[in-house]
């Protein structure tokens, strides 16, 4: 990777919609070198997909939480369980296993507080894997993104 892909990767991140002729302008090439970097990052797994980035709140997710979650037992059934049932929650934006107090932390958005207790207390509790629960609710997000830091 040089500095032509990672200015092509910091006008991605900004914009995906842009046509290759527009990040070719934005980056001094043709859009056909823009269009061959871009398939090579593609196979490459440097880009792995493009995607639109949704208002939650215009579409009546008005409730963010960052819940962690302490496994009762680390046998290979109960954390494949887990795993299995957490990845099949759309509300679960994030999965992260994560080091200190607890083993998981999540990402969830839903509609209102009852659709975050249902699916605590239905969802992620009482079925034998989770010993316990910490929840956060979000008050007010200072900064989000989804560019990562592109070394120059």
């Amino acid at each position: 990777m040089d500095q032509l892909d990672r200015k092509i990767l910091t006008q991605l991140q900004a914009d995906s919609s842009r046509s290759h002729a527009e990040l070719g302008e934005l980056v001094h090439l043709s859009a056909s070198q823009v269009s061959r970097r871009i398939a090579r990052m593609q196979q490459d797994g440097l880009i792995r997909k493009q995607v639109a980035i949704l208002n939650g709140e215009q579409l009546g997710l008005t409730v963010e939480a960052y819940v962690s979650i302490t496994l009762s037992s680390y046998a290979r059934d109960r954390v494949r369980r887990f795993h299995d049932r957490v990845t099949a929650l759309d509300a679960v934006l994030d999965c992260c296993a994560t080091t200190g107090d607890a083993d998981y932390l999540l990402r969830i958005v839903t509609r209102d507080l009852k659709d975050l207790s249902r699916l605590i207390n239905e969802e992620l509790l009482g079925h034998g894997d989770v010993d316990n629960v910490r929840s956060s609710i979000t008050l007010n997000v200072v900064k989000r993104t989804t560019s990562l830091p592109l070394a120059p």
